[in-house]
């Protein structure tokens, strides 16, 4: 069933699933084509304030295609992902977003959400001159897209390693 985890002592409330997402440097992506294929893309994100992600892409592909035919979308990101050999089990936490894609129309809206992702993504050190050319230079040849969340699940099994065995040679 969606928006619930199988196995609840490793749920994530969905405050901590969004730190999880809002930490993570990308993501997954998943759509369904017309013929009900699944298809999924790696994607930089940012997540706003009002618990929607954002994401900017090219402005034709098959991503576009799906959300034109199915909005019904699901993001998955991983926080952390480490093996812990002597135990034979993965120390891990992770989100998933599942919701409605949708291409944002309007265009200050679309260069204002450019922005916090130009600002993710360079630290802040990149100087707003420089940001606000690349961003009107690359405003005709760049989507917005606009994940509107309708469930939001995490879980985790963090476990402490020991440093006494690092990997089982096979």
């Amino acid at each position: 069933m969606r928006g619930v985890v199988r196995r609840e002592a490793r749920a994530l409330s969905a405050e901590e699933a969004s730190k999880i997402i809002a930490a993570a440097e990308y993501g997954v992506l998943a759509t369904v084509n017309k013929e009900g294929q699944p298809s999924t893309t790696a994607l930089n994100h940012v997540l706003f304030e009002d618990g929607c992600l954002y994401f900017h892409t090219g402005i034709e592909g098959e991503k576009l295609d799906n959300i034109q035919e199915n909005p019904q979308v699901s993001f998955f990101v991983v926080g952390v992902a480490d093996v812990v050999y002597e135990q034979f089990i993965m120390s891990f936490s992770s989100a998933v977003v599942h919701g409605t894609l949708a291409v944002v129309e309007g265009q200050e809206e679309k260069i204002a959400i450019l922005h916090k992702i130009a600002a993710r993504f360079s630290d802040g050190t990149v100087a707003r001159e420089i940001v606000d050319d690349f961003i009107k230079t690359t405003l005709p040849h760049v989507n917005v897209l606009k994940l509107t969340p309708e469930h939001i699940t995490g879980k985790a099994r963090i476990t402490k390693k020991r440093d006494c065995l690092r990997k089982l040679e096979v």
